[in-house]
């Protein structure tokens, strides 16, 4: 059995009207109604706001909740890091299509530090590509080696074979 040391919850946001997504204080409250969706009391808040671009996250013990929101594309993202197993940071969910007013949402769950994992932390794909390669090779020199022979016996057949 696999132990994870955090979740990470990745949320896109699509559609949303500008009005949601445009204003620092709607973005604070939602921020913040997510944080107590989640029991978790934030010790930090921090803004971004450059043109056509507004970042605000929230950053307690173990957790953090940041809102990226991009007002002309109709667009927010949004991340949930919870290092702290008992809180579920899909219970946020409702807080975002309530306040956001997405017409479409996109959500994807990410299980982060596997502390079972094999301690030289090697990816399988890399493994696999190997593995891969190793067959590609091996069926290339098989071909080659059978081109060899069968020009060995052409050779041979022609010239009536070996003496």
């Amino acid at each position: 059995m696999d132990t994870y040391a955090g979740k990470h919850l990745l949320i896109d946001c699509y559609g949303c009207r500008p009005e949601f997504i445009s204003s620092e204080d709607h973005l604070a409250h939602v921020l913040d109604a997510a944080s107590q969706q989640l029991d978790m009391m934030p010790g930090d808040t921090s803004l971004y706001d450059e043109e056509g671009e507004i970042i605000l996250a929230a950053f307690s013990a173990g957790a953090h909740i940041c809102i990226h929101a991009y007002p002309d594309m109709h667009y927010a993202a949004i991340d949930i890091y919870c290092f702290d197993s008992d809180l579920n940071p899909s219970q946020a969910m409702k807080t975002f299509r309530t306040m956001l007013k997405p017409e479409k949402i996109r959500a994807t769950s990410v299980r982060r530090g596997n502390l079972d994992a094999h301690p030289d932390m090697r990816p399988r794909i890399r493994s696999k590509t190997t593995a891969l390669r190793k067959i590609k090779n091996t069926g290339r020199q098989l071909n080659a080696t059978g081109k060899k022979v069968i020009g060995f016996l052409r050779r041979n057949h022609n010239h009536g074979g070996p003496q």
